[in-house]
Parts: C-alpha cells; sequence; structure tokens
C-alpha cells in the first residue's frame, strides 16, 4: 500500500460520480439569425443551374425504349450529378453538398464524396414525376424584383457550382476500368433495404451472378454481384435511385505474415510453463479472430478457453507458415511480450484467458465468396457467443487490407461496428432498446508501413480498412526496443526508444471533420533496423517474442508489428477487466484511452517547458495526434487512482431524442456538478496540472451513400462535452449549451471569450465515437472548472423518422482525470471528501 507521503502510487480506486449528474430538458432557445450574405447573383445562378438541370435530365424515355427496371414501390427517375463550389480560401471550412432531400417529392441525395480542393460532389435521384418541381424550386429561388421578400431556398442552390449527368459509372469507389471484362465481386448497395430482392431478382435476370448473403443496416442492403464492371454498370444504368454505391469486394486479406525463423530452446518454453498458475476463479477471456491456433502448444493450452472455425473444412489449427500468425497473437494475449518472463523466474499467474476463431482460409482452399470480411467477421463473433454463451469477451483482431481507402465507412468497418453497438443479425429485437443490446470490446490493428528506403517508411502511410471502425478500438504502434543485433554492429535500429514504430499507420491524410481520430493508443510493435546503404525493415533483434505454431521445430518466433501490438493490447484489457470486473465495454474502452500517455520523445512534440502546450494551431496539433494518438496506456492508472493523479468515472443512460410537433427534437443532457479539488488547486496557484476527458459509446452505424461526407447520417446517435468556463455561473453554462445545440450540429458549445488551454477543442470533435481532450494549465485556472456536460448532437435516429428510433435510448462512459504533474500533492483527499459529504447529505435526506 502506499506510504501516507506517497503521492504517485496508483492505490486508490477510482471516484464514481453518477450520483453528482443531473438530467436537464433541451429548452428551446428563441434566437434570430441574419439572412445568409449572398455570394452569387441568384438570377444569373438560377438561370444556369435550370439549363444545366434540364439538359442533366434529358427527356423522359418513351414507353417502347425505356430500358429502366420497373420495381414494385419504386418510382421511375434520374440521377445527375451536383458538384459544390469549392471555397476560395484555406481558411473557410470544406463546401458542404446542401439539403436537395424533398421526401414527398422522393428526390433523395443517394451519395457525397469529398474533392481534394474541398468541394463534394454528390449523386441526387429525381422522380420522372418531380422533375417540374424541381425546377420550379431553382426558378423561384432566381426570381427577379422579390423587393424585402425572403429569398427561397438560398442555402440549398447558392453552393451549387454545377450540375451534371450522372451515369452510371459514377456509382463505383475508386479507379476502375470498365473495359476490362474479367468478372469481380461487387458491394451493390441498396437504399431504401426493402427493394433488395427485387434488385437482386432484376439482376440475376440479366444474367448477374447474385450471392444469397446480403449484409443489412438500417436503410441499406449490400448484395453481392459477381460481373465486370462494365457490364453491372449497365445494369445499373437500368435501376437509377436504388443503388448510391458500388465497391470491389474485399478479397486481399493481409495480416502480415513474413515471419522469419528464430528457433528457440525446447526447455525455455518447458521451463514457463512450469511457472504458468491457472487460478481457480471465473475468467474474462479475449477472443482472437485470425489463422487458427495450435493448441498442444505449452504455453498456449493452460489459458485456451475454445478454439473454433467459420468453415469446418479449415480445421483450427494455424495454417501459415513461419510461425503462423493466429498462434504468436493467442500467445502475446495470454503472456504480452515472452521476452521478459523467459528470463524471469517468477510465477506467471493468468488473469484472462485466449480463445481463437479461425476465419481465413487456408492455402489451398478457395476463397471466401463472396469475399466480404464483414459479414465473416460477424458469423465468428457469433460462433464463439454460441458456443460460451456466459464468456466475459472482448475481440482482438490484426487483419486488414490496403484495397479500399479508408477516407469513409466500409462494409467491414460498418459490421465491426455493428458488432461493438449490438447491432449484428440476431441481436436487434422488437422492443428493446437500444441501451440494452449486447456491447462488445473490438481492438483492431492500423495496418502497417511495410520495408524499403528510410524516406519510404518515414513517410506518413493511411491506415487501412477496418482500421476506420467509429466504435473500435485502433491499436497501432510504438518501441522500446532501440538494441541492435550484437552479431551485426552496423545493422542500427530505425526509432529511438519510446517513438513510433516504423510499422505503425495513422490517419494524417484523411478528412478530420469526417473521420475518427486513429489510432486511439499505441503498444509495443518493435523497431526496424536499416540495413546498409539504406534498406530499412524488421529484425529479430528488435522484435517482440512470441509463441509459434510448429511446437516441434520453433516453438518460439519473432513477432512484430500492429499484429504484435494488438496482441498486447488484447493482454492489456484481459488484465484490466480482471481487475476491474462489471464494467461496460464503452467504458473499458474509455480507460484504456484515459490512462495512456505519450512517452518522450513523441511528448516533446507536445509538450515544451512552459505552463501550456506548444505554440502552433490546433490543426497541427489534430495532425500529430492521429500518428501516435492519444499514447502508451498504463495499466496502473487504468486499474487505480494515486493521490496526485485521480480518476473520477460515471456510466451513463441518456436518452438524446424524442418526438417534438411532427419533427424529433433533442432531448436529454447530463450536467455533472464535478467533486472539485477547489482550494487544493487554488492553494497551488501557478504550479502545472492537467485534466483529461474521455467520452466513450457506441452508437448503431447506418451505412448509406452520404455516410462518408455527413458523419450525423452514420451514427444512431452523437454525444459530445462541455467544461464549464471560469467566468459563468452553472446557470450560464446550462443556458450555453441549449442555445448551442439547436444552432450547431456539430463544432464548439457556444461562445465564451475564455483563453483555451485544450489540446484540441471542441471543433475537432466531429466524428467517430470516442471523443478524448486534454487540458493543461496553471492550476488556479483550473479550480473553477467544476461544471462538465455531456449533451447531444444530431444521429439518424433523429433525421431518420421512418425507422422509428427517436424515443431509444443510448448509453456513454465519461471518465475524467486530474494530474498534479510535479507530484507531491494530495488531490484525492479533497475528491473523496466531497463525495462523501455528498452520500451523508442523500443519507440524512433518505432518512428525514
Amino acid at each position: 500500500m502506499a506510504q501516507d507521503d506517497d503521492f504517485s502510487s496508483h492505490d486508490f480506486p477510482h471516484v464514481r460520480i453518477e450520483r453528482f449528474q443531473q438530467s436537464a430538458q433541451y429548452v428551446f432557445p428563441a434566437t434570430a439569425r441574419d439572412a445568409p450574405e449572398l455570394k452569387k447573383d441568384p438570377v444569373e445562378h438560377s438561370a444556369l443551374l435550370a439549363q444545366q438541370l434540364t439538359a442533366a435530365l434529358g427527356a423522359i424515355p418513351g414507353p417502347n425504349v425505356d430500358q429502366r427496371v420497373a420495381i414494385p414501390g419504386h418510382v421511375l427517375g434520374t440521377n445527375v450529378k451536383i458538384e459544390t463550389t469549392a471555397p476560395d480560401s484555406d481558411r473557410k471550412g470544406p463546401a458542404r453538398t446542401p439539403n436537395l432531400d424533398f421526401a414527398a417529392q422522393n428526390i433523395r441525395v443517394l451519395q457525397s464524396s469529398r474533392n481534394d480542393d474541398r468541394s463534394e460532389t454528390s449523386v441526387v435521384f429525381v422522380p420522372d414525376q418531380a422533375r417540374q418541381f424541381l425546377l420550379g424550386r431553382v426558378q423561384a429561388y432566381g426570381r427577379p424584383n422579390i423587393g424585402n421578400q425572403k429569398r427561397p431556398d438560398i442555402d440549398r442552390f447558392e453552393p451549387i457550382d454545377a450540375v451534371r449527368p450522372a451515369p452510371a459509372h459514377i456509382l463505383f469507389l475508386g479507379p476502375i476500368d470498365f473495359a476490362d471484362q474479367t468478372p469481380f465481386w461487387w458491394e451493390v448497395w441498396i437504399s431504401p433495404k426493402t427493394h433488395a430482392p427485387a434488385v437482386c431478382a432484376a439482376a440475376r435476370n440479366a444474367e448477374i451472378l447474385v450471392h444469397d448473403e446480403r449484409q443489412n443496416f438500417p436503410e441499406m442492403s449490400v448484395a453481392y454481384m459477381r460481373s465486370s464492371a462494365g457490364a453491372l454498370a449497365t445494369f445499373l444504368g437500368r435501376v437509377p435511385g436504388l443503388v448510391p454505391e458500388v465497391r470491389k469486394a474485399t478479397g486481399n486479406i493481409t495480416p502480415f505474415l513474413d515471419l522469419g525463423g528464430l528457433t528457440s530452446q525446447h526447455d525455455w518454453v518447458d521451463e514457463l510453463a512450469g511457472r504458468i498458475v491457472v487460478p481457480d476463479v471465473a475468467f474474462p477471456t479475449v477472443c482472437v479472430l485470425d489463422s487458427g491456433i495450435n493448441a498442444a502448444h505449452p504455453l498456449i493450452q493452460p489459458g485456451l478457453a475454445g478454439a473454433w472455425t467459420v468453415d469446418e473444412g479449415w480445421g483450427t489449427d494455424d495454417h501459415h507458415p513461419h510461425g503462423g500468425h493466429g498462434t504468436p497473437m493467442a500467445g502475446a494475449v495470454l503472456h504480452g511480450d515472452l521476452f521478459f518472463p523467459m528470463y524471469g523466474s517468477s510465477q506467471a499467474v493468468l488473469t484472462h484467458t485466449v480463445e481463437s476463431v479461425k476465419f481465413l482460409p487456408p492455402t489451398g482452399f478457395p476463397p471466401t465468396e463472396p469475399p466480404t470480411y464483414g459479414t465473416i467477421t460477424q458469423a465468428a463473433v457469433a460462433i464463439a457467443e454460441i458456443a460460451r454463451p456466459e464468456a466475459v469477451r472482448s475481440f482482438c483482431m490484426a487483419v486488414s487490407t490496403a484495397e479500399f481507402p479508408p477516407s469513409g465507412p466500409s462494409t467491414w468497418s460498418g459490421a465491426i461496428d455493428q458488432i461493438a453497438s449490438g447491432a449484428m443479425p440476431g441481436d436487434l429485437q422488437n422492443g428493446v432498446d437500444a441501451k440494452d443490446l449486447p456491447k462488445r470490446l473490438f481492438m483492431v490493428a492500423t495496418g502497417n508501413r511495410a520495408g524499403g528506403t528510410k524516406a519510404e517508411v518515414l513517410a506518413h502511410q493511411s491506415l487501412e480498412d477496418p482500421a476506420q471502425s467509429w466504435n473500435a478500438l485502433t491499436i497501432g504502434g510504438y518501441t522500446a526496443k532501440d538494441v541492435g543485433p550484437a552479431d551485426d554492429p552496423s545493422l542500427l535500429p530505425l526509432a529511438v526508444a519510446y517513438d513510433k514504430s516504423p510499422f505503425s499507420c495513422g490517419s494524417q491524410t484523411l478528412p478530420t471533420d469526417l473521420t475518427p481520430i486513429k489510432p486511439e493508443v499505441l503498444f509495443e510493435a518493435g523497431n526496424m533496423v536499416v540495413y546498409p546503404p539504406d534498406h530499412c525493415d524488421w529484425h529479430e533483434a528488435v522484435s517482440l517474442l512470441a509463441t509459434g505454431s510448429d511446437v516441434v521445430n520453433e516453438p518460439l518466433v519473432p513477432f512484430w508489428a500492429t499484429s504484435a501490438a494488438t496482441a498486447i493490447a488484447g493482454n492489456f484489457i484481459g488484465q484490466l477487466k480482471s481487475a476491474l470486473p462489471g464494467l461496460w465495454p464503452e467504458t473499458y474502452r474509455a480507460l484504456i484511452v484515459q490512462s495512456a500517455e505519450w512517452p518522450q520523445p513523441i511528448r516533446a512534440k507536445f509538450i515544451g517547458t512552459g505552463a501550456h502546450w506548444k505554440a502552433g494551431n490546433k490543426a497541427a496539433k489534430q495532425m500529430m495526434l492521429r500518428d501516435v494518438g492519444y499514447g502508451v496506456p498504463n495499466l496502473l492508472r487504468a486499474v487505480a487512482s494515486a493521490k496526485s493523479d485521480v480518476t473520477l468515472m460515471a456510466q451513463a443512460e441518456i436518452k438524446p431524442y424524442t418526438m417534438g410537433q411532427g419533427s424529433a427534437v433533442f432531448n436529454e443532457m447530463h450536467f455533472y456538478a464535478l467533486p472539485w479539488p477547489r482550494q487544493v488547486l487554488q492553494d497551488m496557484g501557478n504550479a502545472i496540472v492537467s485534466m483529461k476527458v474521455t467520452l466513450s459509446y457506441f452508437p448503431e452505424p447506418n451505412l448509406t451513400g452520404r455516410a462518408a461526407t455527413r458523419p450525423d447520417t452514420y451514427r444512431s446517435y452523437g454525444l459530445r462535452f462541455a467544461l464549464k468556463k471560469r467566468a459563468e455561473t452553472p446557470e450560464q453554462f446550462h443556458g450555453r449549451l441549449s442555445v448551442y445545440q439547436d444552432e450547431n450540429a456539430d463544432g464548439e458549445a457556444g461562445a465564451v471569450n475564455e483563453p483555451s488551454y485544450w489540446l484540441l477543442g471542441p471543433k475537432a470533435v466531429q466524428a467517430g465515437s470516442l471523443h478524448a481532450d486534454l487540458w493543461r494549465g496553471h492550476a488556479v485556472d483550473l479550480a473553477l472548472h467544476d461544471h462538465l456536460a455531456v449533451y447531444p448532437v444530431g444521429g439518424w435516429w433523429k433525421s431518420h423518422l421512418g425507422q422509428q428510433r427517436y424515443e431509444d435510448r443510448g448509453r456513454y462512459a465519461l471518465i475524467v482525470s486530474i494530474t498534479a504533474e510535479g507530484g507531491d500533492v494530495d488531490l484525492y483527499s479533497e475528491i473523496t471528501a466531497e463525495v462523501e459529504a455528498a452520500v451523508a447529505a442523500e443519507i440524512s435526506a433518505e432518512t428525514t
């Protein structure tokens, strides 16, 4: 136990703050808004748009020449392409696609995408009978001589730069060779999903191979069709308005398995196996989705809780060569980097078990068809849960592909978001509130940077699908391995100790307003060495040590890159759940991120010698964060608090929306009057302190053609947090948030002129389902930041009334930590004294 003067030992339970929460109804503000400033002459612009729209729509085909397929319940129409005007300054935000949906006329935006110049391109479906309606709205916008009347639809039509025809080719994502006659599997997104059976039947009539299996989201059904690109485009031209997007189905799954040889002594393995202790208690388990497992390995067998496969013909063994991949993953999940216990002498006490589900086909077996790993990943999860329904389980997957750009959700990342949120097939049941659906913690790897020249390796490489998953915890890598091979001193490690691993990828090149910050955290991934004159690659000397699948010849193998990091993350979560049982998956994810710290030299990129963050704009800081995440998790900090490093935590349910007068409206906000060490902070004066806030929740995904540019259409509900300003009263704080909710979908909660000491600030938080930020400054400045709010922003529960989910409740985990960087300060005692006083007041109120 910590001594009285030991301020930095993490021996104290975290402080629960649910009792300090108050729920408040959203109050509709009466705020006047200025008329938008006209940037274009509406008369001229309207005439141009009307001319372009007429040309893009073309003539309605006659009944004898109309090749369009009549789908019951769907009206015939035409797709057109809309392009917005690019912003004329880097200081201006992106030119978003305006609201061009007219529900009564069935005019719908099918998809939208962001261009390099920050303009957007969208595809809009216009039914035949709605052509005159849309032309009339365009012409009304440009009507001359309107006097003092308000000009209609300025927000809709002024941002548009051009209207053009939309051939079916525009529905395909990525570079496609339409002259290539080779058949491929394609993901064909069909919306509304009720028309999916009819569209699939029409495709079969067009002699396109259609798989029986489909992947379903709230408003989208993803069908799998095998055809040449040209033939599929021809068919899609006959069903306008029903297919927002087409993507090549993922077929090249890359587990990064170029494992070399490292033959270790069998007696090392036997000696460590003899030190393994399996306590007689119920264990949490970590389920590895990979290439199988060698269940007979002496270091795995004591902790193996089950091994299964998605195809009985594959078996459950680890089929990959050179030591396997699933087997070293499982060993690292159980033991961490074997380098440390292998050279130790103490007992190896297991805190958790491991499971294996083989979901990659062995060499020689035909590839899974359709080649989509969204449905296969969900099948693997279901297999483990059916086999051991009572297990307290997390999932770990270090498999990815570079075939799909991660600038938006994919069917694979969307499937993982469904897994985490409890929206898999079989999870959703009529009458069951979203808060009661089974939530799951799912860890994925960022994907890896391959070897090459130093310049190539150090250049940024974007993470790989499905690492962009909102609800997953995405794992990147750092390395502490800076000692090269003893037998060849010419091979020097590339990265210095505790810097980002050269293998790790990030999200710097992705749109910051549309994609989550990934990775969130870093674990040990190994290093590269420089082979003279200038080639960088892995080496066993700077790799982790793991269990190999070939027990007879190679029971120990080197293991590296973000596969290794993700397995080490699995080991971390197994220990965390064992130490703090019974929390929500959302809470474990938040605790992992909350406990993370940047090691040097990464910390030096953010923090200098002063009290605040290094100079530089917040956009540049977010770019760094998208490379290294929030740092390296610390198990001691995740499990317990210290006197000088206190963690406050809450788990709560929230009803973000409700039905108003004809539409859904914001409903509930939560305000926390935090048990705050005001006196200690004031007494500390200008001493440096830091605060970190992490908000974690699992929204249900809605994969649509607009999800890539409209995060609010992808998430079922969104949440944000805000801190009371120093000069505000609690009442002013409440009022500021109410006004803010009605005025903005995302961004900063109101405008109060006060210095911001946040690393990112609220404007940086728009996509994703884990929001974390750090405050750093003088203790006296933090003393009055003693109230915090969690409030809703838009989501499809609110905007998509047809789904009738606006009365659903969600849930979240909130973590707040305060750290005195000097160390010798007791923050914990004042905080717990406030908690004890609140408990005493509650007891007194109940007894009087």
